[in-house]
This record gives C-alpha cells, structure tokens and sequence, in this order.
C-alpha cells in the first residue's frame, strides 16, 4: 500500500503509460466521446459525469488520508487538491490526443507531483525530487 503522495503519481505514471501504449487510440473515451461527441444522448453524458466524479472521490479518499498520516498539509483543501489533480489526468489524456508525446505528459506529471503541499518541514515521498520545479 504506496503513501498517498506515491499513489498519486502511481495514478498519473500508469495513465501517461497506457496513454502511450502505440495499439492504443489517443486519448480515452471519456475524452474522445466528450471532445468528439458534444451532443452525446443525456445517459452517456450521465455515465462519464458519474465516472468522472468517482475518480475525483477516490483521490479525494487519499488526499483525506495522507491529512490523517501526516504526508500532506493539513491546510491544504483535500478537495481542491483532488480536482486539481482530476483536472492534471484529464488535461493527461487531452494533451496525448493533441500530440502523443509521452515525455510532454511525463513533464506534467513532474510539476503536478511537485506542487503537492507537504506538511511544514517535510519532503516525504519527495526527499529525490527537485523542489523547485
């Protein structure tokens, strides 16, 4: 079981890797049903809202936990952070339908991971990365 700064990144790893899957289509169905498809029946509409919130729940589920663990600030706004890192997935798979270049969507995922707000004084699951970015 990752700390919930590693399972975030293991989250938006994973997609940039299946997102660069060369037999894959670009982007995913989420994303090409709602860009290419605006008119979509209200029950498919109604699915990927579903979905997508589900998704936002869930990160939201282990911001709320790394708060309890002490791994992320307990000032920041757990709910925020989850949408903020829903929207860096999702932008994920926008980005891979414009262009398909993997190491672009591996630079999001570095300066997603490095905004994340560590308690004061702590750097955990981070302690290699470069602060600055």
């Amino acid at each position: 079981n990752p700390d919930a700064y590693r399972a975030i990144e293991g989250f938006l790893d994973i997609l940039v890797t299946q997102m660069s899957e060369p037999s894959r289509p670009r982007g995913c169905l989420h994303t090409n049903t709602s860009l290419e498809f605006p008119n979509a029946p209200d029950e498919v509409l109604r699915i990927i809202a579903e979905r997508t919130a589900g998704i936002e729940g869930a990160i939201y589920l282990v911001l709320r936990r790394a708060q309890a663990e002490g791994m992320l600030d307990p000032k920041a706004d757990a709910r925020a952070l989850a949408r903020f890192y829903l929207g860096v997935a999702k932008g994920i798979t926008v980005l891979h339908k414009v262009s398909g270049d993997a190491s672009s969507l591996r630079d999001v995922v570095k300066v997603a991971m490095s905004k994340w707000p560590h308690p004061e004084g702590k750097w955990t699951g981070a302690s290699k990365r470069d602060p600055r970015v």
